[in-house]
């Protein structure tokens, strides 16, 4: 079996991390944390716990905090990307992994609707969602239900074809719309996930806007260089 590799993006998370890495490594084999240009003690705890360390001076976003782990792993292993901030469960890593190993899927997607709507979703963060999620849809031509789910598996092949252009949120959109390109498969599995440790400082509306005009000028371009 190939090895699994966690990469986990954080930007001043030292307190949320230590419980994140802690039920990470029992499910993979290593552990990177992409300390995003943090000014407070990510890098430290992330050390104190086990986890390898890769550090930006400072904040470039998270697109380019997955490029630098994804840059950083030089072999066949599985990848699993997670959040930081504890939002998700590292105890549904395995049924993430499952569709890799054995139906060969190249990317797995974590959603948290899959089996209809999350309850616990603030309605007008959830509005913003669906909208992009249309726009990511039609322009990888596929149908995901959670196209903004940063918890997700990897296949080893995968790796190569994802461009990370866009070096902020718009990162999880862009790597479903590389994948599909590339023809790969693509699956989906529910998650849960937390609101209460929610600690983004984005407006959701802004953010939504932000990424869908990301989208649509993404794919203008890349219409006009076929």
């Amino acid at each position: 079996m190939e090895n699994i590799v966690a990469i986990i993006p954080a930007y001043n998370e030292e307190h949320a991390l230590p419980d994140v890495i802690q039920k990470t490594l029992p499910h993979v084999d290593k552990v990177i944390i992409v300390n995003d240009g943090s000014d407070d003690k990510t890098a430290e705890v992330a050390i104190e716990m086990g986890a390898e360390v890769i550090s930006h001076s400072t904040n470039l976003g998270k697109g380019e905090a997955l490029k630098s782990g994804f840059k950083a792993i030089n072999d066949n292993s599985i990848i699993i990307t997670i959040d930081g901030d504890g939002q998700h469960n590292p105890d549904e890593i395995p049924n993430l992994i499952k569709p890799i190993i054995e139906d060969g899927a190249d990317l797995v997607n974590g959603s948290r609707y899959l089996n209809g709507s999350d309850k616990n979703t603030p309605a007008y963060r959830r509005l913003g969602q669906k909208v992009l999620d249309i726009a990511t849809n039609i322009s990888a031509g596929i149908k995901v239900t959670d196209s903004q789910s940063g918890f997700r598996a990897f296949s080893s092949r995968s790796k190569s074809v994802f461009r990370f252009k866009d070096t902020g949120f718009g990162i999880e959109s862009e790597m479903l719309v590389d994948a599909a390109e590339a023809g790969l498969k693509i699956v989906e599995v529910p998650i849960t996930v937390r609101y209460d440790v929610d600690s983004s400082t984005k407006d959701p509306i802004t953010h939504g806007v932000g990424v869908l005009l990301k989208i649509t000028i993404d794919k203008i371009s890349r219409t006009f260089k076929k």
